[in-house]
């Protein structure tokens, strides 16, 4: 063999090598540091307010050791709010911390928590990582933190009352983003698809996760006033069957009432190889609501039925157990939001194939003063 032949060989072994360690479908941009994970503060965005949460939601099969066996619904969110006219009674300028969770159980019954607290802004750097290519949020009583990044996954440790969480969620598609100025100038990062997996103690019992689907999102709604008051409020869905998963977020402007919107998108998701099989937006997506409920505590009305549909594409859920988040008793300015989870048959239609799986649901109406239900 001459040298020629050699150094041809030599390269072709070294292809050979690459290839095996490198999977054909690695992306460059993979392994690329996500600045979109950390926190932010207001002056990032030259804005008087900026909100910012990251959540997670999942359906999950809990066993314990004596193979007791539960099927729950959950969401926890981890968020804070910055503004300069947040401020104590000596003129500090405050971050506002807030976290909560829900969870939904099979035989209807709901917990739901909500905490909040304010802490000097020049301190909010030792509570969330802030401009990193991960998040690390730990609510000031210790007791609750989420880390991680998608290339790591996500670590959830949330002790509240007789409930701790030591989660981990590792993301399975693509990233997919919303993002719109109006009627809501908001961008949400999501990471719609993914397995959990650690365990639940639930009322001094500890339960394994044997099986368990995640979501996770990053947003960051930013504005002049209070993200409330610029819009009448929103619908998101996720949806996930046994082969794919369905995302869609519609803001409904000042003047759209209760069952027009400004803003829409849909994404249909692959769960297997997570690419994305379809996306539409605005006018290629209609959206019918039906069984409307009077929520007379509130003041508002909520459809039960929400069907997000296109020529190829029918995504329905049906808000069977409902988690009432009350933001208006709370602030001045604030919202209901209405959170669903459908643990069984909600629908994605998809070129003829039906598929039927668990849904999460969020009917949001801001409080304004002026917004009545319909008629």
């Amino acid at each position: 063999m001459n040298k020629t032949s050699k150094i041809l060989l030599g390269l072709t072994l070294l292809l050979v090598v690459v290839m095996c360690i490198v999977p054909a479908s690695a992306d460059s941009s993979a392994n690329m540091a996500d600045f979109t994970e950390g926190g932010h503060l207001e002056t990032d965005y030259n804005v008087d307010f900026m909100a910012e949460w990251w959540y997670l939601n999942g359906k999950a099969t809990l066993v314990s050791s004596e193979g007791e066996e539960k099927v729950i619904g959950f969401f926890v969110t981890m968020a804070h709010q910055e503004s300069p006219i947040i401020v104590s009674l000596n003129g500090t300028q405050l971050s506002h911390l807030v976290t909560f969770y829900g969870l939904y159980f099979e035989n209807g019954t709901t917990t739901f928590n909500y905490t909040e607290t304010y802490i000097p802004q020049t301190t909010v750097g030792n509570y969330i990582a802030l401009h990193t290519p991960y998040v690390d949020y730990v609510y000031p009583d210790g007791a609750k933190r989420f880390n991680g990044s998608a290339l790591s996954g996500y670590n959830l440790n949330y002790t509240s009352g007789d409930i701790a969480m030591d989660l981990i969620f590792r993301p399975k598609v693509e990233e997919i983003i919303d993002q719109v100025e109006h009627p809501l100038n908001f961008t949400s990062y999501e990471r719609p698809y993914g397995t959990i997996h650690g365990s639940i103690l639930l009322e001094g019992k500890r339960y394994n996760v044997t099986d368990a689907d995640g979501y996770r999102e990053h947003v960051i709604p930013i504005s002049s006033r209070p993200w409330p008051m610029d819009m009448h409020g929103w619908s998101w869905v996720e949806v996930t069957t046994e082969n794919y998963q369905a995302v869609a977020y519609a803001v409904r402007g000042l003047d759209d009432g209760y069952d027009d919107y400004a803003y829409k998108h849909m994404t249909l998701l692959d769960k297997h190889n997570g690419s994305v099989l379809a996306e539409y937006s605005a006018d290629e997506i209609t959206i019918t609501e039906t069984d409307w409920i009077n929520e007379s505590e509130f003041n508002r009305k909520r459809p039960a039925m929400v069907v997000f549909s296109t020529p190829d594409l029918n995504v329905t859920v049906n808000a069977e157990n409902v988690i009432d988040f009350d933001m208006i008793h709370l602030a001045n300015i604030g919202f209901v939001n209405f959170m669903a989870f459908q643990p069984d048959d909600a629908v994605i239609q998809y070129k003829g194939s039906i598929e039927v799986g668990s849904a999460f649901y969020e009917y949001l109406v801001s409080d304004m003063g002026v917004i009545t239900p319909p008629a």
